[in-house]
């Protein structure tokens, strides 16, 4: 029995074998696209609003971020999402390798205590669970590499 996985599909939409929606998709005559490399969250009890910038740095002393768009997803559409987008990124990394992340772009530490007037059970389990997501996700950091067998090559660079 082979124990290696399958390769993912791969990401880009028009390559052989790529997954399709079963529905027609169009694209409105108002479309545009955007680049950003910042995403703000705000969640309420319907949706997540994801608010898109570009960091700016043309001051270092005080760095800021130039919001440009956001867009609200129903919490199911979240879900949904975070499926697609790891699907996406693992497809990406076994084709090019493991994606790099900065020190300096790593979620910030998740304070010890909590300030008196919120110290409660849930908050205290709130915050457990932040730090353990944010441990394994640290942690995630260093062993995607590993995942990669010893003779494998990426795909994507020749």
């Amino acid at each position: 029995m082979d124990s290696t996985p399958p390769k993912p599909p791969s990401t880009a939409a028009n390559s052989p074998g790529a997954i399709t929606a079963p529905f027609d998709i169009r694209r409105s005559e108002d479309f545009f696209a955007l680049y950003a490399n910042n995403v703000q969250l705000e969640g309420n009890a319907f949706d997540l609003k994801l608010t898109f910038g570009i960091l700016d740095v043309r001051n270092p002393l005080k760095p800021g971020v130039e919001q440009l768009v956001s867009i609200n997803l129903a919490w199911p559409e979240v879900k949904v999402l975070l499926y697609y987008m790891n699907l996406h990124l693992k497809g990406y990394e076994t084709e090019n390798g493991n994606v790099k992340v900065p020190a300096s772009a790593l979620p910030p530490d998740v304070p010890s205590t909590i300030p008196p007037q919120f110290d409660n059970p849930q908050a205290r389990e709130a915050l457990e669970l932040m730090r353990r997501l944010r441990a394994e996700f640290v942690d995630g950091l260093s062993k995607s590499s590993a995942d990669v067998k010893p003779d494998a090559q990426p795909t994507g660079k020749k």
